[in-house]
């Protein structure tokens, strides 16, 4: 009989998954341009609030960022 692993075992395991996916994922928006971001429509400030984890699950993603001029005046790309 396979032995099946505790229920807080896996949410730790998953909750170490998902911390360096964030880790990942930070180092590599921080590390694009300040006109890529522009491009993506998020600036360089918002960076963290969009690798927070959502508190509502329902919410999309983008739910957080305010869709105000990119650096330049340059207006964000409409993501959909």
């Amino acid at each position: 009989m396979p032995s099946r692993k505790p229920a807080f075992v896996i949410r730790l395991s998953e909750a170490v998954r998902l911390a360096g996916h964030r880790r990942r994922d930070q180092r590599l928006l921080r590390a694009m341009s300040d006109r890529d971001l522009c491009d993506l429509g998020v600036g360089r400030s918002q960076i963290p609030a969009l690798l927070e984890p959502l508190s509502d699950a329902g919410a999309p993603p983008h739910a957080r960022r305010s869709h105000g001029p990119c650096a330049g005046g340059v207006p964000p790309a409409v993501l959909r």
